[in-house]
C-alpha cells in the first residue's frame, strides 16, 4: 500500500446505526473493484481499509483487503488479511467438496504469500489443498 497510508492498529470499531447501508457498501465494494482494475491498487486500498475501519468486517471487505495488500506486495500484511478472512469464513469444511473460484483464490494467495515469504512448507500445504480440492 501507499506510504500515506497509515492505519492505526486494533480492531476496527464496532459497527453502529449510522454505518452505510447495504447500497452504499455495494457501491464502495464496486468502486474498489474498478479502481483496481484499472490500476489504482493505492486508492483502492485506501478504500477497503476505510470501509474496514468503518466496521465492515464482512467476508467480501475482508478478501478485497487481502487481494488489495497482494497486488501491493505486501505478502505479510495479506497472509494476515488471509488469517482473518479464514477466522470469520473458513474453506476447509470436512469430507469431500469442490473449492469456488472465489475460495481457490483464497488458496492460491494464501500459497504465493507464504513462498514469498519463504514458508516453503506452509506453501506445499496450500498447494496441496488447492490441487486437492480443485
Amino acid at each position: 500500500m501507499s506510504s500515506l497510508l497509515v492505519v492505526p492498529p486494533g480492531t476496527p470499531p464496532a459497527r453502529d446505526e449510522a454505518a452505510l447501508d447495504a447500497r452504499g457498501r455495494d457501491f464502495l465494494l464496486l468502486t474498489i473493484f474498478v479502481l483496481a482494475q484499472q490500476g489504482y491498487v493505492d486508492r483502492a486500498g485506501i478504500l477497503a481499509e476505510a470501509l474496514h475501519m468503518a466496521g465492515d468486517a464482512s467476508a467480501e471487505v475482508l478478501l478485497a483487503r487481502a487481494v488489495l495488500r497482494f497486488f501491493a506486495g505486501d505478502w505479510a500484511a495479506a497472509l494476515a488479511c488471509l488469517d482473518e478472512l479464514d477466522r470469520a469464513a473458513p474453506v476447509e469444511r470436512f469430507g469431500s467438496y469442490t473449492l469456488t473460484d472465489r475460495e481457490r483464490m483464497r488458496r492460491y494467495l494464501k500459497a504465493r504469500c507464504l513462498f514469498e515469504l519463504g514458508e516453503t512448507a506452509g506453501a506445499r500445504e496450500a498447494v496441496g489443498i488447492y490441487l486437492r480440492h480443485g
